[in-house]
Formats: C-alpha cells, structure tokens, sequence
C-alpha cells in the first residue's frame, strides 16, 4: 500500500471544487461526521481540512501509544471521508496547527474555514491567534457535547471570579450538574423521577472481584498498514517518549470503536457496576468498557454511547447499578469537567488557590499551579516505572507504561492517593496524567486531577479529599496479598506505608481541612491518638517519602 499521504494526496479538490466547496476544519479530537458543520453538509459539497502539529507532539512527552491512536484515527478518518466524497486537503505542520492552516490558506484562499469550537484550550488559543494573524475561520457550536455552558450556568450561576476564602467560595459538585442533567435528558427517569428511586446506585457499586464471574476477552485491532507507518513515526521521532508502541492493538475506525463498544455493552457492562470500584491484577480493566480514548476522539459520540445503554437497561440486559454507574460517567462527571475547566480557565485565575500571578510583562502561566494543600514535593521516579517495593503503585504504572490506560480507581485511588498524602505536586501529578494516558486532553485531566483527586482545587469540585491508608486498597484489590509491605501493619519495618501516610497528612493538614463536614470523623480519630503514636507515624510517613524520593525501595 503507498504512503498516506500518496494515497490522501488524490483526493485534493480541484480548483474549481476548491471555489465552490465548503472548507471545513476537523480537529484531531472531532472524528465523527455526525458532529459539527461537517454533520449539516452533503459529503459533495465538502472541502475537509485535517492538520497534524509536531510541535502539538512534542510539546510533552506524550504516551507513544497514545500519539499512535491520534494519528492513526486522524488519516484513517480522512480516507473514510474521502470515501463519502468529501475532498480532503491534509496538512503536517512543522510547528503548530495555526501555521499549518495559515500556510494552507495562502495555498487554497478559501474564502472561510468552518469549525467546531475546538474542545481543548490548547486548540482555542492557537487559532484565536491565527485569525487575528489573518486566518478566516469562524467557529460553531461543538455538537458533540451533552450539555451547553447554559445547562452549567443553570445550575451553579453565571461564571464569576471565585473567592479565595475555604469558606466563601462557590463549589461546583458534581451531583447537582447530573441530576439537572437526568432530568433535562430524561434517562433512566420516570415521570420526572429516578428510576429506582436513587440518583446514585454508587453505593452498591463498591464490591471487591474475586472472580465471581469471567472476564470476557476483549477484542483487539492488530495494526493496519497505516498504522504501522504512523508507530515507525512516532518510534523514530519521539524514541525519548513515555511508554511503547509495540502492541498497540486500539480502535482507530468507527467501525472499529463501534464494534468494541457493542462488545463491551454486551459483554462487559452487565457486570460493570457492582466491580467498578474493583481493582485486580490478573483483569486490570475488568469489566470497564475502555471507551474513553474513542469516545475523546469522537469515533463514538457520547449521545449514541449512553442512549444505547439506557436502552440496554430497558430491554433487561444492563441491570441498573450497572447502567446508572455508566452513564454518571459520560452524562454527570465528563461532562461536569468540561464545563468546570472553562469557568475556571483550566484553574487559571490570577488568584485561584495559591497560583501566584504572572509578573508584569511577564509571559502567562503554561499551567496553573493551584495547591491549597501545599503540596510542592516533585514527583519521585517511581511513577516512570522505577520498582518502589510497594505493588500497587509498581503494578498500576507498569500497566500505564506499557498502555497509557488503567481505570477510574487506579487512577484516583493509588497514583492520586498517594501524590496526595506524600504531598507531590499537583501540577506535576497532573502533567504526568496529561502524557501518559491516552485519553488525556486538558480539558478533562487538568480539573480532574487538580480538582478531585489531590484537592489542589481546595473543595471547588469535591467535598473532601479523596485519600485512604492501606485498608480501602487492601479491601478492594489483590494487590497486598503477595506485597512485602504488610497492610495490616502501619509502623515498623515492612509496614505498609499507606496507612501512615494518611493519619500524617490529616495531621499536616488539619488547619485547612477542618471546616469540611466529612472530615469531622478521621479528624477526630487522629486527633485521639497518642502523642507518642502519631510520632511514630510521622517518622514512618517521612522514612517513606524519603525513600520514593530517592528512587529507592520502600521497606
């Protein structure tokens, strides 16, 4: 088969064509012909303008899976498009995205470029950039989304500048977003109310897998022709980047994110609630549907994803807990983030939580750096894949090295979990999420991350900082069972260091945690422990710090 860009190269417009066609830009997040301008015109009618960025690429070190499937999805989408009838003028910038399309511009002079309103921030600002440079492009509505910015101001208010007082300032909580959601969609209601009686099955989606029921076998996607060329791409042009390209077996089609979607909604989700919270060795991705990466890249759009499991439901296939857990997901909390990341300017705010202000004249913030809990500590080099002795956290990044991917828990509950107590930074927590994960863009990992999972955001997203000693990973997971660190033992040599770790940060952080209602219990509890123990406990949580820090082995 010749190169792609041999083969997308015949299906340029003419120059007839290129006056009398619509120009219409896709971005690499956007691949779906059911969303956006590209939804509203005739295939015919259409010139269809892709960019690549090497400068997007190597502006992090991003997952080399993860730049495989962006690529890979990209020039397939082109050739399927080109399939329908649209023309197709495909671009490989150099440097960004806007120079690429201004270059373009000066080649084709089309008299307008049509867009979706780019998801990522990132995105927004290179070609707000280029139009005031004399880019003629005009955006429209994204219409991949589930909600508007007027459902997110229904709920919590118009955007205003968020105080910086713990007491004072507004909180965005997730739930209030998803039941006005509910309502305004009407899934999974009757007659205006839950079906079930509960807005949340939550509490019955918290069970430990110990092999009850199999795990079906997932079906993978062994690399195409043009995939194989994209993985020698990224190999020899970013040969420094997280992670392998070998075995990369992802949907890079819509019939392929389709067909492993309907596999998973028959396969998978029927036991997905009650093992959602569930973390295991031997079936690291459980019962998860692993749509997040197709879906951030619109091969499946989220209105057909939750529709079909709403109908699952219906039909008796997808029991509740299961169908609820899943659609929270897609409705409530991705969405939630989306909206959050742009009132808050992805926590840019000059004065948001600890970020200090750039200096006059001085360049703006890359990223915000909010840490309420003063979290400064630089992330020790065990979440690269350096052996720590703790299994958990060994076994988790081993997986995200080798596929850019681990599940919701995983990611909250050990990597998160314990950059929260050891106090590493937030930012850096949050840029390492950024790379190495394959469905990771900055509108979903920047609140995620520096919102709930280390309450960098102090309380804007969640009502308590999500933390646990070694007890919740022991109960919820087979990683202790064949640990050296015993979890059952929170002092002394071959204790596991979870659990010193949580009563030392409740006790680091109690002025700043003690107006949260939630935190009255643990706070309490520590604070009824000895003098003499909390030392000791300290001295434990600061031996292993210490020894992560150091790249060494925690004993």
């Amino acid at each position: 088969m010749p190169p792609f860009f041999e083969q997308i190269a015949k299906c340029a417009p003419s120059a007839k064509e290129a006056k009398t066609r619509r120009w219409i830009y896709v971005p690499y997040d956007r691949l779906h012909h059911g969303v956006g301008p590209l939804a509203e015109a005739a295939p015919e009618d259409v010139v269809l303008v892709l960019m690549e960025s090497r400068a997007k690429g190597t502006r992090r070190p991003y997952h080399k899976k993860k730049l495989v499937l962006v690529l890979s999805a990209m020039r397939h989408f082109a050739l399927e498009q080109a399939e329908r009838g649209c023309r197709i003028v495909y671009g490989a910038s150099p440097t960004s995205f806007a120079d690429g399309l201004l270059e373009l511009q000066a080649k084709w002079n089309w008299k307008e470029l049509v867009v979706n309103r780019p998801a990522e921030r990132e995105l927004r600002i290179e070609l707000r950039d280029a139009k005031a440079a004399g880019l003629r492009i005009r955006a429209v509505t994204d219409t991949a989304w589930l909600s508007t910015t007027e459902d997110f101001e229904n709920v919590f208010g118009k955007q205003e500048p968020i105080s910086e007082t713990p007491t004072a300032r507004r909180q965005y909580l997730m739930d209030r977003f998803y039941r006005a959601m509910r309502q305004k969609t009407g899934l999974l209601m009757r007659a205006g109310k839950p079906v079930g009686g509960k807005w949340s099955m939550d509490s019955e989606n918290r069970k430990p897998y110990r092999g009850e029921v199999p795990v079906p076998e997932r079906p993978s996607y062994p690399p195409d022709a043009i995939t194989v060329e994209v993985m020698a791409l990224i190999d020899q042009r970013h040969p420094e980047h997280f992670g392998v390209t070998a075995g990369f077996d992802m949907p890079v089609t819509r019939a392929q994110a389709e067909e492993a979607w309907k596999f998973a909604l028959e396969r998978m989700l029927p036991n997905f609630g009650p093992f959602e919270d569930a973390m295991h060795t031997a079936f690291p991705d459980l019962f998860h549907s692993m749509t997040s990466p197709t879906v951030n890249l619109t091969l499946l759009r989220p209105v057909d994803i939750v529709r079909d499991v709403a109908e699952a439901y219906e039909a008796g296939s997808v029991p509740l807990p299961s169908a609820e857990g899943f659609i929270r997901q897609l409705l409530g909390w991705r969405e939630f983030m989306r909206h959050t990341h742009e009132a808050t300017d992805g926590y840019r705010q000059p004065t948001y939580f600890g970020q200090a202000p750039p200096a006059p004249g001085a360049p703006p913030l890359e990223g915000a750096t909010p840490s309420y809990l003063d979290a400064r500590l630089p992330l020790p080099p065990v979440y690269w894949g350096t052996p720590s002795g703790m299994r958990c956290m060994d076994t988790v990044v081993a997986g995200v090295v080798q596929n850019g991917w681990s599940h919701h828990i995983t990611r909250l509950m050990v990597l998160s979990n314990l950059a929260t107590l050891c106090g590493f930074s937030p930012r850096e927590l949050t840029d390492w999420f950024w790379f190495g994960y394959v469905d990771a863009y900055d509108w979903v990992v920047e609140p995620n991350v520096l919102g709930m999972a280390t309450f960098g955001d102090g309380g804007l997203t969640a009502t308590k900082p999500y933390v646990s000693g070694a007890a919740y990973i022991n109960r919820m997971s087979d990683f202790c069972g064949k640990c050296a660190l015993d979890p059952r033992k929170s002092l002394g040599p071959g204790s596991c260091p979870f659990t010193a770790l949580y009563w030392s940060f409740l006790e680091r952080n109690e002025p700043k945690l003690a107006h949260l209602q939630r935190m009255f219990m643990p706070l309490n509890t520590m604070r009824a422990k000895p003098e003499a123990e909390r030392a000791k406990l300290r001295e434990r949580a600061e031996e292993a710090v210490g020894q992560l820090g150091r790249g060494e082995i925690v004993r």
